[in-house]
């Protein structure tokens, strides 16, 4: 798990280097949940962002059943 301070959520793909895509959101309260999907290397990543001041995002690399596992979870 990574922790990334500083960056806005905007701007996260610029830093994942703009190839992944996003194919899933959920938000709760403060906190939001993505899930993005890098097609050339087959790498699925957990996104948590809490938009405050600093803004923090939290990725992790995941696998694709666990990627499908949460996007089909209903709340």
């Amino acid at each position: 798990m990574k922790l990334i301070r500083n960056i806005r959520l905007d701007n996260y793909k610029l830093y994942s280097e703009g190839e992944a895509r996003k194919i899933f959101s959920v938000g709760y309260e403060n906190l939001t949940t993505f899930i993005y999907y890098q097609d050339g290397k087959n790498i699925y990543k957990l996104v948590v962002a809490k938009d405050d001041n600093p803004p923090i995002v939290i990725e992790k690399d995941i696998t694709r059943a666990q990627a499908f596992r949460l996007m089909n979870t209903r709340p």
